[in-house]
Protein backbone atom coordinates (compact mmCIF):
# COMPACT_ATOMS: atom_id res chain seq x y z
CA UNK A 1 0.00 0.00 0.00
CA UNK A 2 0.95 3.46 -0.81
CA UNK A 3 1.21 6.81 0.96
CA UNK A 4 -2.03 7.56 2.84
CA UNK A 5 -3.86 10.30 3.47
CA UNK A 6 -2.95 9.84 7.26
CA UNK A 7 0.64 9.56 6.56
CA UNK A 8 0.76 12.49 4.70
CA UNK A 9 -1.43 14.62 7.72
CA UNK A 10 1.45 13.57 10.31
CA UNK A 11 4.18 15.49 8.16
CA UNK A 12 1.84 18.80 8.61
CA UNK A 13 1.06 20.82 11.68
CA UNK A 14 -2.86 20.14 11.49
CA UNK A 15 -3.71 23.84 11.60
CA UNK A 16 -1.55 24.11 8.07
CA UNK A 17 -3.47 21.10 6.87
CA UNK A 18 -6.89 22.01 7.83
CA UNK A 19 -6.00 25.39 6.32
CA UNK A 20 -4.49 24.09 3.24
CA UNK A 21 -6.54 21.60 2.25
CA UNK A 22 -9.85 23.16 3.31
CA UNK A 23 -10.98 20.24 5.72
CA UNK A 24 -11.24 17.82 2.15
CA UNK A 25 -9.38 15.12 2.41
CA UNK A 26 -9.19 14.52 -0.99
CA UNK A 27 -7.54 17.77 -2.12
CA UNK A 28 -4.28 15.97 -0.04
CA UNK A 29 -5.54 12.46 -2.35
CA UNK A 30 -5.47 14.34 -5.25
CA UNK A 31 -1.58 15.91 -4.20
CA UNK A 32 -0.54 12.12 -3.14
CA UNK A 33 -1.65 10.89 -6.75
CA UNK A 34 0.20 13.54 -8.66
CA UNK A 35 3.06 13.05 -6.44
CA UNK A 36 2.80 9.28 -7.07
CA UNK A 37 2.64 9.82 -11.02
CA UNK A 38 5.61 12.45 -10.59
CA UNK A 39 7.80 9.58 -8.63
CA UNK A 40 7.22 6.56 -10.91
CA UNK A 41 7.87 8.95 -14.23
CA UNK A 42 10.96 10.01 -12.59
CA UNK A 43 12.06 6.12 -11.24
CA UNK A 44 11.11 4.82 -14.54
CA UNK A 45 12.89 7.35 -16.04
CA UNK A 46 16.21 6.17 -14.05
CA UNK A 47 15.77 2.38 -15.14
CA UNK A 48 14.55 1.76 -11.22
CA UNK A 49 11.22 -0.02 -10.16
CA UNK A 50 8.65 0.87 -8.38
CA UNK A 51 7.86 -0.48 -5.21
CA UNK A 52 5.61 1.70 -3.32
CA UNK A 53 6.52 -0.30 0.31
CA UNK A 54 9.50 1.14 -0.15
CA UNK A 55 10.37 3.15 2.43
CA UNK A 56 12.96 5.94 0.35
CA UNK A 57 10.00 5.99 -2.31
CA UNK A 58 7.28 6.47 0.29
CA UNK A 59 9.19 8.98 1.65
CA UNK A 60 9.81 11.07 -1.97
CA UNK A 61 6.30 10.37 -2.31
CA UNK A 62 5.60 12.24 0.63
CA UNK A 63 7.96 15.16 -0.12
CA UNK A 64 6.44 15.63 -3.41
CA UNK A 65 2.74 15.44 -2.20
CA UNK A 66 3.59 18.76 0.38
CA UNK A 67 4.63 20.11 -2.58
CA UNK A 68 1.58 19.54 -4.30
CA UNK A 69 -0.15 20.95 -1.31
CA UNK A 70 2.08 23.79 -1.17
CA UNK A 71 1.50 24.66 -4.11
CA UNK A 72 -2.21 24.64 -4.48
CA UNK A 73 -2.51 26.60 -1.49
CA UNK A 74 -0.38 29.24 -3.82
CA UNK A 75 2.64 29.22 -0.91
CA UNK A 76 5.35 29.00 -3.56
CA UNK A 77 8.63 29.06 -1.11
CA UNK A 78 7.58 26.20 1.22
CA UNK A 79 6.33 24.28 -1.95
CA UNK A 80 9.88 25.09 -3.47
CA UNK A 81 12.19 23.24 -0.20
CA UNK A 82 9.13 20.24 -0.80
CA UNK A 83 10.04 20.15 -4.44
CA UNK A 84 13.84 20.24 -3.05
CA UNK A 85 13.84 17.70 -0.80
CA UNK A 86 12.03 14.93 -2.91
CA UNK A 87 14.84 15.60 -5.85
CA UNK A 88 17.41 15.59 -3.55
CA UNK A 89 15.76 12.07 -2.56
CA UNK A 90 15.51 10.81 -5.66
CA UNK A 91 19.07 11.65 -6.52
CA UNK A 92 20.29 10.09 -3.40
CA UNK A 93 18.94 7.22 -3.80
CA UNK A 94 19.46 6.43 -7.58
CA UNK A 95 22.67 8.59 -7.72
CA UNK A 96 23.80 9.28 -11.50
CA UNK A 97 20.61 7.81 -12.73
CA UNK A 98 19.43 11.33 -12.05
CA UNK A 99 21.42 14.50 -12.27
CA UNK A 100 20.37 17.98 -11.30
CA UNK A 101 17.39 18.99 -13.56
CA UNK A 102 15.73 15.54 -12.70
CA UNK A 103 16.16 13.98 -15.92
CA UNK A 104 18.21 10.68 -16.64
CA UNK A 105 21.68 10.62 -17.07
CA UNK A 106 24.54 8.87 -19.11
CA UNK A 107 22.27 7.48 -21.55
CA UNK A 108 22.77 7.90 -25.20
CA UNK A 109 18.77 8.37 -25.17
CA UNK A 110 18.72 10.81 -22.12
CA UNK A 111 16.32 13.72 -22.21
CA UNK A 112 18.06 16.73 -22.72
CA UNK A 113 16.29 20.09 -22.62
CA UNK A 114 16.65 21.88 -25.72
CA UNK A 115 19.11 24.98 -26.28
CA UNK A 116 17.19 28.22 -26.30
CA UNK A 117 18.21 28.91 -30.07
CA UNK A 118 17.24 25.40 -30.96
CA UNK A 119 13.64 27.00 -31.74
CA UNK A 120 13.25 29.22 -34.60
CA UNK A 121 9.76 31.26 -35.21
CA UNK A 122 8.42 30.07 -38.13
CA UNK A 123 8.29 32.86 -41.04
CA UNK A 124 5.86 31.78 -43.08
CA UNK A 125 1.96 33.28 -42.39
CA UNK A 126 -1.37 31.95 -42.86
Amino acid sequence: MGVSVDALRTEIKQYNYEVITGGDDAVAQRAIEKAELWTKAKIIQAKGEWDDEDGIIKLIVIKRALYELYSYAENEAVAQDKKEDAMELLKAYYGNAIDASGYASGSPDAQKPLATGAVRKCSHTR
